[in-house]
């Protein structure tokens, strides 16, 4: 008997790390098309080759960008429901929506460096970027399923942890096999750009290769998984932030939609800020992002583990308050590269930690046939006043200065310390 449970304790452990393996895998693999299509190779083809204007090509990617996200914050929480009111709903949804964001990928493909392209290749990014938003709405619903309450810190901070550190191949494949080399692989034209336009097939593959194995464990894990929540959808949405008084799922994202708009303009504005104040050049923006995923690859699992530690709420509270800092040094202070090199890798330590502990508080806040309306609701906390920060910021640099404008991102971050010391402490 004594033999039997100590095999059955060894394949239980097995099937748990194999969860949270698999789980943290699927981050491992999306990080590829934010870091090459939306942020790096791809916008910036867009706005280059494609529209042959980069600010007027960067104003359009951005625009398009801004759109889809209007849009997701619209539509997630419905498709959360959705979802939620299907037995497997969640895992089907994650695995329809991250199949159309790869093969939409694919379609970049076609984006020749002619602006006659300009309509079709905004419509690829729009698409393929609202199916990669919705597919994380669903991924992040099913963090549950893969832990327990004792180590879904360190179950989300893994995730994000091979997120970031997955960035970092994904960057030098892309610039040492196709953008950099004077032969490139596959007889590209280079030309015609064909060696650009091959990356999102890369990305695609990488995508497509680690996702699936969570995917498909989770499809059969879940294989006889139930809802029996019947609750009209707009009716059990507003449920979870509003019941006579606002909820404690309501208040944090409350609190959240107010410091993602900080975190917004520091992780799509740091290189804008970097190279106007302190003169980095492409090539040390570059090495600047591949040193910062390092970093925030070790602060993410350290913040993981804090976070069984103690709790969500606490690591949430200290990340703002060191973030804030790092953007009064940065903006009064640092006069160097080296001291903002420094400060950077202080903001990556923490800023995975942040986003972590937020995506652990909020499955932590809500019953499990809520997961994926809720997690709706926390894309649409994080998107719906997205613009705010950038338009802050925007105008702050425009009437003063870049160090100015860097300045006002803390009073997000200050703001958002006072409506988090408000929720609940779990």
């Amino acid at each position: 008997m004594g033999k039997k449970r100590s095999v059955e304790k060894i394949i239980r452990i097995g099937e748990q790390l194999m969860s949270k393996l698999f789980y943290a895998m699927y981050d491992l693999g999306n990080s590829a098309y934010s870091i090459i299509i939306v942020t790096f190779i791809t916008s910036a083809y867009f706005a280059n080759q494609i529209v042959g204007d980069a600010q007027l090509g960067a104003a359009y990617w951005q625009w398009t960008a801004g759109i889809c996200g209007i849009v997701i914050a619209l539509t997630g929480p419905m498709l959360g429901a959705a979802a939620d009111k299907k037995p497997n709903g969640k895992i089907n949804f994650l695995q329809r929506f991250t199949l159309l964001c790869i093969l939409t990928t694919c379609l970049f493909w076609f984006s020749k460096p002619n602006s006659n392209f300009i309509f079709y290749t905004l419509i690829i990014f729009f698409v393929s970027n609202y199916c990669y938003e919705v597919a994380s709405i669903f991924y992040n619903s099913l963090l549950k399923k893969c832990s327990n309450e004792n180590n879904i810190g360190k179950t989300s901070g893994f995730g994000f942890a091979l997120g970031y550190i997955g960035c970092v191949p994904m960057i030098l494949i892309s610039l040492y096999v196709f953008v950099l080399p004077e032969k490139i692989p596959f007889g590209l034209d280079k030309n015609n750009f064909e060696h650009i336009r091959f990356i999102p097939f890369v990305v695609a593959l990488w995508f497509l290769i680690f996702s699936m194995p969570m995917i498909y464990y989770f499809k059969k894990k879940l294989s006889n998984d139930e809802s029996s929540d019947e609750t009209p959808i707009f009716k059990k949405i507003f449920e979870i932030i509003w019941q006579n008084k606002f909820t404690a799922a309501g208040k944090f994202l409350l609190a959240r939609m107010i410091y993602s708009d900080a975190l917004i303009v520091l992780i799509a504005g740091g290189g804008v800020y970097a190279s106007g104040v302190f003169g980095y050049t492409p090539g040390e923006l570059l090495k600047l992002a591949i040193y910062g995923n390092i970093v925030a690859f070790l602060g993410v699992l350290i913040g993981g583990y804090l976070n069984d530690r103690t709790s969500s709420k606490n690591i949430i509270l200290i990340c703002i308050v060191v973030l804030t800092f790092t953007v009064l040094y940065g903006s009064m202070i640092a006069e160097t590269k080296k001291e903002f090199f420094y400060n950077v890798m202080v903001i990556s330590f923490f800023i995975g930690s942040i986003q972590s502990a937020s995506r652990v508080m909020m499955t932590k806040l809500l019953e499990t046939k809520d997961l994926g309306k809720g997690f709706g609701l926390f894309s649409f906390s994080g998107r719906i006043t997205a613009f705010a920060g950038p338009l802050l910021v925007g105008t702050m640099t425009y009437l003063y200065s870049q160090r100015i404008g860097f300045l006002s991102i803390s009073i997000f971050f200050i703001l958002g310390f006072i409506l988090m010391s408000y929720v609940k402490n779990i």
